[in-house]
Order: C-alpha cells, then sequence, then structure tokens
C-alpha cells in the first residue's frame, strides 16, 4: 500500500460524516506508518497495510450543523466563559484567510499562557494531522488546538472511545474535561522483522484532550498532542522477501520526546482558564474576523500567482487561491477556464533515478493509468471519478442514480526523457455533474431529521465543469514544455505556503 492510497483512506473517512463508531486518531503515529511505506518502497520490501480512520473530534464532521459566529471578547476579557456564540453572523472568512491569520497570530497569543519551557512554533514537518510543533527543553510534540461552538461539536468524544484508546472524562470549573490516549506499537503496521520481543514496543503515541462547557453558549476547545517516542529495534537478519539494506535506516524528522506529551489534562484545563485565553478562542473561532494584514497577504499571494502562470496557461485561463483552499498547495488554487473552474495543484521535483520510457504508469498504484509520448518525454495520464457520499446509502439518491458519479479528478504527470530533467506532476478535481438527490426525505439514518434541509444543495463546493478537466493531456505537454516552467511552479508554491511548510488543517 502506498502514500497515495493511506492519505485516501484518510480522505474518504473524513467524507463519513456521521460515522462516530469506527475511529482511530491520525497523528504522529500515522505518519510513522506512512514513513515506514516509504522505506520499503525505496528498498524493495512489502509491509502489511493498515487501514487508518480518522478520529475524535479532529476529523467526524457533522452534515447540516449550522455556522455561526463568536464575537471577539471585549477588552480585558479572559479565560474560557468569556466567549459566547451569536446567532447573528456575518459570513465566514475564507478557509485559506481563516487559516493563515491562525498561523500568523496564534504563536503570539498562546506562548505567554503556556507553562514554563513551553512554546508552540510552526510545524515545518507537517504531518497529517498537525498544525505546530510543541516544543520543550525535552523534545517535541505536534500540537493542534482547535475550538467549535456547542452546536456544531461531534460528540466523537463523548460517544465513544478510540480503538484501542484509554479514555476517562470529569468535571472542572465551567464544565466537563474529555480525555483520551493511545499509544501505537513497532507491530501497529504489521510485522516487518522486528527484533525478538520488540513487537509491541511503544513507537508513538497520540493524546486528545477536550473541554465541554456547561453554558451552551460557550465554546467547546479541543487540543491534540502527538509524537515519536522511540525508534524501531530490527531483527539481526531481514525477513525473507526483503531487498535492500537492512536494518532500515532511522526515521528521521517530525516531532520527538522520549517522556510523550508535554501538557498533561491538568495542565491543559488550567491553560484554558487563564486570563488572555478569551484570545486564542476568538482567533481559532472559523468565523472571527480576519486580521487586515493577513488580507493583504492573501492580496498579494494572488497577484504574484497571477503574474507567474500568466505566461504559461491557455489564453482565457486563470489560476487563484480558492475561497475554501486549506491553505495547501494541494487545495487551494481554482484553474477558471472558460467553460468552468477545476481544483488545481502541481509539483516540480527531479527525475526518478535509472527512469526510462518503456517504465510510464509503472512508478503508481493507479491501475487506469495511461500514457502519451510527447515531445521531450511522456505524459502519465491518470483519471478518476466517484460519488463521494454513495456510503450514505442508495436511498439518498433518484432511483438508479446512486453509482453514477459526479465528480472527478486527473492527474498529469510529465517524465523527460532526460535523466536530469525535471518531473511535472499536475492534479485537476471538479464536480461535472449536480448530485441527483431523491426526490422524497429517507426515512433512516441522519437525514430523515426534518430539521435537516431535503434535498441538500446539487453542487457539493467543489469547482464545477461539466467537461471534467479544463486541461487536456496535449496542453499540459505544452505548458510544462515553456521555458522555467519549474520556477513558476515553486513560485506559485510558496505564495500559497508563505510560512516555509505550515500544513494547518481547520476542522469546523
Amino acid at each position: 500500500m502506498e502514500d497515495d492510497d493511506v492519505r485516501r483512506m484518510l480522505s474518504t473517512a473524513v467524507m463519513k460524516k456521521d460515522e462516530t463508531q469506527h475511529r482511530d486518531i491520525v497523528g504522529s503515529a500515522v505518519e510513522i506508518v506512512l514513513r515506514r511505506r516509504r522505506r520499503v518502497r525505496m528498498y524493495g520490501a512489502t509491509v502489511s497495510g493498515v487501514a487508518v480512520a480518522m478520529g475524535a473530534t479532529a476529523a467526524i464532521w457533522l452534515s447540516g450543523a449550522s455556522v455561526t459566529a463568536h464575537p471577539s471578547p471585549g477588552p480585558g476579557a479572559s479565560g474560557i466563559s468569556t466567549v459566547s456564540s451569536s446567532k447573528s453572523a456575518p459570513a465566514q472568512p475564507s478557509q485559506w484567510d481563516k487559516e493563515h491569520d491562525v498561523i500568523y497570530r496564534l504563536p503570539g497569543l498562546l506562548n505567554p499562557l503556556l507553562p514554563h519551557g513551553l512554546h508552540v512554533g510552526k510545524n515545518l514537518y507537517t504531518p497529517p494531522n498537525a498544525d505546530f510543533v510543541l516544543e520543550s527543553p525535552s523534545g517535541t510534540n505536534d500540537f493542534n488546538l482547535r475550538v467549535q461552538a456547542m452546536d456544531q461539536r461531534n460528540h466523537a468524544m463523548e460517544d465513544v472511545c478510540v480503538v484501542g484508546g484509554v479514555c476517562s472524562h470529569r468535571q472542572i470549573s465551567g464544565g466537563t474535561l474529555y480525555i483520551q490516549t493511545k499509544n501505537f506499537t513497532a507491530d501497529y503496521a504489521g510485522n516487518s522483522g522486528y527484533a525478538p520481543g520488540t513487537g509491541k514496543q511503544v513507537l508513538s503515541f497520540s493524546d486528545e484532550y477536550e473541554f465541554v462547557p456547561s453554558s451552551a453558549d460557550g465554546m467547546v476547545i479541543d487540543v491534540t498532542l502527538g509524537g515519536t517516542v522511540s525508534q524501531e529495534h530490527y531483527a539481526a537478519t531481514p525477513p525473507s522477501d526483503w531487498q535492500g539494506q537492512w536494518p532500515p535506516p532511522a526515521q528521521s524528522g517530525g516531532s520527538f520526546n522520549p517522556t510523550g506529551d508535554l501538557l498533561s489534562p491538568d495542565e491543559f484545563a488550567a491553560l484554558i482558564a487563564k486570563p488572555g485565553f478569551g484570545s486564542v478562542v476568538t482567533v481559532l473561532d472559523p468565523s472571527s474576523p480576519v486580521d487586515p494584514a493577513t488580507l493583504a497577504r492573501h492580496k498579494a499571494a494572488d497577484a504574484t500567482i497571477a503574474a507567474a502562470v500568466k505566461p504559461v496557461l491557455p489564453p482565457g485561463f486563470t489560476l487563484a487561491i480558492a475561497a475554501d483552499g486549506w491553505g495547501t498547495p494541494g487545495d487551494s488554487l481554482t484553474l477558471t477556464g472558460p467553460s468552468g473552474a477545476n481544483q488545481f495543484s502541481w509539483t516540480a521535483g527531479s527525475q526518478v533515478p535509472g527512469w526510462r520510457p518503456g517504465q510510464a504508469c509503472a512508478s503508481h498504484t493507479e491501475a487506469n493509468c495511461t500514457s502519451k509520448v510527447v515531445p521531450g518525454g511522456v505524459v502519465e495520464i491518470t483519471h478518476s471519478s466517484g460519488n463521494g457520499v454513495q456510503s450514505a446509502g442508495s436511498g439518498l439518491y433518484a432511483p438508479g442514480q446512486a453509482n453514477v458519479p459526479y465528480s472527478g479528478g486527473d492527474v498529469y504527470t510529465y517524465r523527460p526523457d532526460d535523466p536530469n530533467g525535471t518531473v511535472i506532476t499536475l492534479s485537476t478535481g471538479e464536480q461535472f455533474r449536480d448530485i441527483p438527490w431523491a426526490a422524497t426525505r429517507p426515512t433512516s439514518g441522519p437525514n430523515s431529521d426534518p430539521g435537516r434541509p431535503w434535498p441538500p444543495p446539487a453542487r457539493d463546493g467543489e469547482p464545477f465543469n461539466a467537461g471534467g478537466a479544463l486541461l487536456s493531456a496535449d496542453q499540459f505537454a505544452a505548458l510544462v514544455r515553456t521555458p522555467g516552467i519549474a520556477d513558476v511552479v515553486r513560485t506559485v508554491n510558496t505564495a500559497l505556503d508563505p510560512l516555509g511548510g505550515v500544513t494547518l488543517q481547520m476542522w469546523n
């Protein structure tokens, strides 16, 4: 199983918006699984796959939840009891603006409140579920802090414990503190030749604390901490099917602290009760106003992107930061053309050592890959389509429409004949058909609730283009042969991610 397979499973789990019974924590432990697979792929061996479902409050969304705004505390406001929700809400800021506003402002507000010796900084390594890193003299933890209105929480930590975890709760001032911890052992990803007796060695952990206020108009405050605590110990000899270096090199990168979490539940409870934490809540609130300086950075980034791509895009096409982008190069761009729009991302990298044109489509797991010889190299083309909510049940759709795709994606990869050339990969995605909801409300499941609108919107918020991908393979081949295209790609992605690698995820 490849990294892209794991991440697709994670995305699928997120889309199961009402699932609370089968979940796991994603974080540093999953990143260890992914890094193991990178090593396995690099050295030619295989390991068992592990399906990891998104977990806890960070991942299970509530469909149909209302969105409310939460006004900033007045001068001198502090503590968890000062922030309340309001039903008269202005329009929410764009996702990109809000994420980057948190990136820029949160450390300055939070660091003075943390226990002595701790501070947060940007997470350059960016595992799947970490926005920041919590640093101390003994090591680091991945750190993710979120807030939600009471009527938007998903109740995951209140209803069920993460599989294999240890859960508890207790009353604290102003509400209830829920605690959930889980350790990940070496054999969590399958048996890969560990030294005798070390398969159950704890390699990493992921802990989550959530404060649920007693007041109906309060804010739920949630933090996840994760990190590596030790390295694998391998057997003296490799498994029989191992084909590379043994033992594999030690894992590097990511948060490491041999003693585990850097913030205890008691310290978390004390932190959120401190004077000044109300300002932290306000910044994290997804609907709170964005600082004008952040908006100015957005405007400057759009201008940089537009200038960079103008010489390489076909006439009539534009590229800009998406209104609902996630703040990362993979999700934050919208390509607009004469007929509609696509979600857009691209990367530039080095050619795989020893690659030959006859190996096209052999570099990944997509079964539907095709290739096309173009001047200077070859283009690999993959297409996927699907019904993103099909798992919810066929009764949601018009008769005969449950298995008819309404969205899709295409990936073009240019692999040059020159072994020292640059590989360009471009991905697009879109909704190309309105969702064919059933005429009558389902009689079971969450959508049977008369409080939810029926039918839901016919469009899911993705960019829409009835024709699918805006760029053809030939247009892509022409684009990648533009002199300096690698610099264009890097300029655009740098404009999206001005802090050098921070990936912030706003789960709300």
